[in-house]
């Protein structure tokens, strides 16, 4: 009652938030980091001496809050196996709310998602407690795009619509530079192609004469989406 306004800084402001932490200023800022009820106080005194204080019963009101997480499996998917579950691992949710990437949606506490696309996909958990407040928890999955591509190890270009053609078998999506080849025994290129989906037919680069019988050399090359080179060496049994 003694202090003359306004206020300012010359004065000696202390605050007691109530949690066992102190401030000091006019118009100080202060997190709790537990839920409860607090009782707030001031204590000012002024250049000249003067003292006055005042509390603020139950002045402020911390909500309990829930904790976000979660884990999911696999953890590292792909294009063959892009769906994906989620273990929800949040701690006092009420209610769950997940983004996956730009379009999925779920209210599920441990749903699963099948991706529809490769790349990396942001994934959102919002949690709620029973207080309303919420929570957030992300993660950036890699949806990793892959190329599978198998050799046979023979055929039989007779003509009769069974087993014809030689060619790789397999999912290329994403994969470029592709060479495929087959050499004869004395070293001389017999097939060459860019086109994974091309066959060999058993005649000197598809053309002519069927080649003689016996074992040929294959080998594939080609780069998978991310860049990693791969070769790939067989052989290719030309049966009559």
């Amino acid at each position: 009652d003694n202090l003359s306004y306004p206020i300012d800084t010359t004065y000696d402001i202390v605050w007691d938030f109530g949690d066992g932490n102190f401030g000091d200023g006019i118009s100080p800022t202060h997190t709790y980091v537990d839920d409860g009820i607090y009782t707030v106080s001031v204590e000012i005194t002024s250049p000249i001496g003067c003292y006055t204080d005042t509390i603020f019963y139950d002045l402020i009101t911390v909500l309990p809050s829930p904790t976000a997480g979660f884990s999911y499996t696999p953890e590292q998917p792909n294009n063959f196996e892009p769906t994906v579950q989620f273990i929800d691992e949040s701690i006092d949710a009420k209610d769950w709310r997940w983004t996956f990437g730009e379009f999925g949606l779920s209210f599920q506490s441990d749903p699963s998602y099948t991706f529809p696309d490769t790349g990396f996909q942001l994934v959102t958990q919002i949690v709620t407690h029973e207080s309303g407040c919420t929570d957030t928890a992300q993660a950036r999955i890699d949806v990793e795009p892959q190329v599978r591509y198998f050799l046979p190890n023979a055929f039989t270009p007779n003509g009769d619509g069974l087993n014809d053609l030689f060619r790789g078998e397999g999912v290329m999506k994403g994969a470029v530079d592709f060479d495929f080849q087959v050499w004869n025994r004395y070293g001389e290129l017999v097939f060459q192609s860019s086109d994974p989906f091309e066959a060999w037919n058993g005649r000197k680069h598809n053309t002519g004469e069927l080649s003689p019988r016996g074992v040929y050399v294959v080998i594939v090359r080609y780069t998978e989406p991310r860049g990693r080179p791969v070769e790939i060496k067989g052989f290719a049994t030309l049966i009559l």
